[in-house]
């Protein structure tokens, strides 16, 4: 066994060049490998792993799933869809905007803020979905993949601490607008995950940046998690009032 470790760290060490050296790229590559086994399984991982607001509802007569509320954001739509402008453009436009925007987001708030955003944005994308299909705007059995709703969210935090720091946004909140108005014109998209994700990462930026320093680390943590806590309390009311 002891042989076993010692190769283990000797091939982790070798691999060191070969690694992502920043959180941002670590999300990039596990999205990227996800997509991989998604498109060799033929549909298999994006059965199990998709999420649908059907899942959080039990009284559509779905199992009560949660966890697909994270785990649709490891999947993307497949290499092409015929009649479709969305295939595999959709991780590549995806992951070259994590990789844009979220390296120079995580140099200004950590590596640990950036994955705390891109986690609580892709859960809030998930639960904009939810309640989209509460008042009718999408049906509960309408399956959404992406990490789009991630990827807002690192865009309105860039956003929210631009802003902070005294930068122009205009540009940015131009960039934002047109693709979020491409959700509501090009069919297959899910708005309704580009919304809540960028609500969520804006208040999460915001209250990272004004909230730097070890002084206020800890505050900045506790807020955290209180969106946290509200996110998962949203995720399930509606399984507990048996809607």
């Amino acid at each position: 066994m002891s042989d076993a470790r010692a190769d283990l760290r000797r091939l982790w060490r070798r691999s060191a060049r070969y690694r992502p050296r920043t959180a941002t790229g670590w999300i990039a590559a596990v999205t990227v490998a996800a997509y991989v086994v998604q498109l060799l399984t033929r549909g298999v991982l994006q059965h199990v792993l998709q999420y649908a607001a059907a899942y959080s509802l039990p009284a559509t007569g779905a199992p009560f799933e949660p966890w697909r509320l994270l785990t649709a954001a490891l999947l993307h739509q497949p290499i092409s869809i015929p009649g479709s402008l969305i295939g595999i453009t959709h991780i590549a436009f995806n992951m070259i905007a994590l990789v844009s925007f979220g390296r120079p987001l995580e140099n200004v708030i950590g590596a640990p803020r950036l994955v705390a955003i891109y986690v609580l944005g892709a859960l809030g994308g998930s639960i904009g979905v939810l309640y989209a299909s509460l008042v009718g705007l999408i049906s509960p059995f309408d399956p959404v993949i992406g990490a789009s709703g991630a990827v807002f969210a690192v865009l309105g935090a860039v956003a929210a601490v631009q802003r902070r720091l005294g930068i122009d946004v205009r540009t940015l909140v131009v960039l934002i607008a047109v693709n979020l108005a491409l959700g509501f014109v090009v069919a297959g998209i899910a708005w309704q995950a580009h919304v809540g994700g960028l609500i969520v990462g804006a208040l999460t930026g915001w209250l990272f940046v004004t909230n730097r320093g070890p002084r206020r680390d800890r505050r900045a943590r506790i807020g955290a998690a209180v969106i946290g806590a509200v996110l998962l309390v949203l995720a399930v009311v509606p399984a507990a009032a048996g809607v």
